[in-house]
């Protein structure tokens, strides 16, 4: 009988695999894709190797726009490994390999211990150079969703994301950088991470993002002689109703699983202010042309109402809060008199922390530094703006998975 099943699951993900094959086959034929000729003939080994690594690629990118069902593949292939028993889902980018830990929380890791000097070393330089200006400045540590190094995981799997973000906070310290872990202050809270962050995504939930919200602030009015709106009720959990949306979301570890994979969908609470606010957002592209402008209400300003009432599994409700962020954007709390200014170097972990931090400031200027043309012009911008200050908020996996976003 082992056997017979053995042999069985065997034949059966061949027939799987052949029938998506041959149907994705048949797409392609139907459709009208241009043929494209790379001549061979004369070329020397080195120019061979490149045309032949370019003709791969194209025809990768025809497999995965013409792929037949990709989202029906993508979730058989995951009920297939529920079915199975697999607590790892793999897939050809290492770093998105997804795990399944204790109480069904999905995973992604950082395989290997590394720091990334390179990015400590321009963290430093820029300092330096804020310094110069007189501009002080500190680094916001998310906590890492895997708080507890190699705990939760199948047997045998191995996650660095703590022993690199705490490495990360002592080569910052140690540079002269003010750092605010939150990881560490996520351990001294004795909170936890299957209810902290989402199951399916890699984000913290937005009652996390408040309380990241909240030490900040208290961060800023313990450390800092800074002219800030200190008002004890913005960070007030009681100044604030929650709207609940229960099993409504699958982020994006789900989506590479797919939902016959995942055991319950994510709940989404909306946190938004009891009291009055009057707000402008503005967003801009990475040449900095305004492409929106909202004014109104905390909610009207920062809630895209089409993402929270969408009946969508995977409509990602992470970005209910301020959407996927842009490479600059600007919030101006319009009750704030006092002209204060901060500049927030960011990654998509800012977004909610950065609504709830605009009821204390007059004006927040959020650059993204995985763009490019920001990278380049940062130090110029920073010129421009005259911050009162300058904070870095990201993930600390950013450091490790996006070194481009700190080479300034």
């Amino acid at each position: 009988m082992k056997y017979v099943e053995k042999y069985g699951l065997f034949v059966f993900f061949i027939i799987f695999l052949l029938y998506f094959g041959v149907m994705t086959k048949i797409n392609i034929a139907k459709s009208d894709i241009p043929t494209k000729t790379y001549e061979m003939k004369g070329k020397g080994i080195f120019e061979k190797d490149a045309i032949l690594k370019q003709k791969i690629a194209a025809n990768d990118d025809i497999y995965n726009s013409y792929f037949f069902q990709k989202i029906g593949f993508i979730e058989n292939y995951g009920l297939l490994q529920k079915v199975l028993g697999k607590e790892i889902v793999d897939d050809k980018l290492n770093y998105r390999r997804v795990y399944k830990g204790a109480n069904d929380t999905l995973y992604y890791t950082v395989p290997v211990k590394n720091i990334n000097e390179k990015a400590v070393e321009n963290i430093s330089n820029l300092k330096q150079k804020l310094d110069l200006q007189q501009i002080p400045m500190f680094f916001v540590l998310a906590p890492n969703k895997h708080t507890i190094n190699s705990a939760n995981f199948p047997q045998g799997v191995l996650d660095y994301n703590t022993t690199n973000l705490d490495d990360l906070s002592k080569r910052l310290t140690e540079k002269g950088i003010d750092v605010l872990d939150l990881n560490q202050e996520f351990f001294k809270d004795k909170k936890d991470e299957n209810t902290s962050f989402y199951k399916t995504d890699t984000h913290w939930k937005n009652e996390t993002a408040f309380w990241g919200y909240q030490k900040l602030v208290s961060h800023l009015a313990n450390e800092y002689v800074y002219n800030f709106n200190n008002d004890a009720k913005f960070t007030s959990p009681t100044s604030y109703t929650t709207m609940k949306y229960n099993e409504t979301y699958i982020g994006s570890m789900g989506k590479r699983t797919g939902k016959k994979y995942v055991t319950k969908k994510d709940d989404y609470e909306l946190i938004l202010p009891t009291f009055d606010t009057n707000r402008t957002y503005k967003k801009y592209n990475d040449v900095l042309t305004e492409i929106s402008t909202k004014s109104g209400s905390f909610e009207d300003v920062f809630v895209n109402k089409a993402v929270l009432d969408s009946k969508d599994p995977y409509e990602d409700k992470y970005t209910t809060m301020m959407g996927y962020g842009t490479p600059y954007e600007v919030i101006i709390n319009n009750q704030i008199k006092q002209d204060t200014k901060l500049l927030i170097i960011k990654d998509s972990f800012a977004m909610p922390l950065s609504a709830y931090l605009s009821n204390n400031i007059k004006t927040i200027c959020l650059l993204d530094t995985r763009y490019e043309n920001i990278r380049k012009n940062l130090n110029r911008m920073i010129t421009n703006i005259k911050p009162d200050y300058v904070l870095f908020v990201c993930s600390p996996s950013s450091v490790f998975y996006f070194p481009e976003m700190f080479d300034f």
